[in-house]
């Protein structure tokens, strides 16, 4: 392969800057409530990697990498040494265009899917500022804005119901219930939550893979009945026969999440027939390996719905800008966990009107982190 490495110039006009660096710093951040999910996470901090890669003519482009092991199998820890180690070496001069290298060289570190994707989202975020537009336009310019979803944790049916009325106040107009721990009562609570927020929401539960076969079976055809639009990963995803004889029993689609976090991945799901709809988030995966997946999902006629790992708003804004950018998400993004926070870490807050968030119009992210609040949530590692 020809050499590429080092600065180059496109005619006489414009110089491509080179990754020079990489920082990172640890940081948590408390939730303002208990975030309890099917599958036993229980979250009381958001405890994330703040990934700055910087260019050899100072442009930087920042992104964060989410640490939860339960997901990842990452630490602050690992994030930070698998960046300094084995990534930054391998990617130290290339251009901020060579994506395709840059990933020859990220897939051969085999894990780390957060510090791969941290840095892949950064690189674009600097590209993106030094050309001087907004990431939603360099990525796809399909929109400006993205309507949101409210994510309505486990608790008491009243608590739920509760939560629920209070984002339709603030404007909500999709809601995705967390279920998976009590058939029964997540059955009352969807119920309650159909009545308490009206007909003309839209509904859909998530069981993070909690149900049996035979708990789904008895518990989501009643859920069905209360005019449910979505079912996602509502039982183990290692049991391919019983989600597909599940599928056939069930009118409304099965949602994929955590069994397509890869572009292969998807391809598997495709060749079973069992899903008709994906759920997808670059910090698992980056902006690169994210625009494979819509694209073939896409082709395989599956829609798309961004979906959240526990955000902070650089996280969301981050989210936000790939979804705004691609036609293919044509559900609310799931992105208002950073709501349930205590601060934020960017300078200003995330525009939100009625359920709506508003991209900036400003080169790359569109947003500066406040680094007074990042060294107050600062934490070794």
């Amino acid at each position: 392969m020809d050499d590429l490495s080092g600065a180059r110039t496109i005619g006489t006009a414009l110089r491509i800057p080179t990754i020079e660096r990489i920082e990172t710093t640890a940081f948590s951040v408390p939730f303002s409530i208990f975030l309890r999910s099917g599958r036993q996470m229980h979250v009381k901090t958001a405890d994330h990697v703040l990934v700055r890669v910087i260019a050899d003519d100072g442009t930087t482009g920042f992104a964060e990498a989410m640490s939860y092991p339960e997901i990842f199998g990452e630490s602050q820890t690992s994030i930070t040494r698998a960046v300094a180690d084995w990534i930054l070496p391998r990617i130290k001069g290339m251009a901020l265009t060579d994506l395709e290298r840059i990933w020859e060289k990220l897939d051969i570190i085999q894990g780390n899917p957060s510090a791969k994707a941290a840095v892949d989202i950064a690189i674009h975020d600097a590209l993106a500022r030094s050309l001087h537009i907004p990431l939603w336009r360099m990525l796809g310019g399909y929109r400006d804005r993205i309507q949101l979803t409210w994510i309505i944790g486990q608790g008491t049916v009243e608590e739920m119901v509760r939560e629920g009325e209070d984002a339709l106040a603030r404007g909500f107009r999709a809601y995705k219930i967390k279920i998976g721990l009590d058939p029964a009562k997540d059955v009352r609570a969807v119920a309650a939550l159909r009545r308490a927020l009206g007909d003309d929401v839209l509904l859909y539960v998530d069981a993070n893979q909690a149900y049996s076969y035979a708990d789904a079976v008895r518990a989501l055809p009643a859920m069905e009945a209360e005019g449910i639009a979505i079912i996602e990963d509502p039982m183990s995803n290692a049991d391919i026969d019983g989600r597909r004889k599940l599928a056939t029993r069930l009118r409304v689609p099965l949602l994929g999440d955590e069994c397509v976090q890869t572009p292969n991945d998807l391809k598997r799901e495709i060749d079973l027939g069992i899903l008709r709809m994906i759920n997808l988030k670059p910090p698992r995966s980056g902006y690169f390996q994210s625009r494979k997946i819509v694209h073939l999902a896409e082709q395989a006629g599956f829609a798309c719905v961004m979906g959240t790992f526990l955000e902070t708003d650089i996280g969301v804004l981050a989210c936000a800008h790939f979804t705004a950018a691609h036609r293919a998400f044509t559900y609310p993004a799931e992105l208002t966990y950073v709501f349930k926070m205590k601060d934020r870490i960017l300078q200003e807050p995330l525009r939100v009107e009625n359920g709506t968030l508003f991209l900036p119009d400003r080169p790359g992210m569109g947003a500066e982190v406040d680094e007074d609040k990042l060294a107050r949530y600062r934490v070794p590692v």
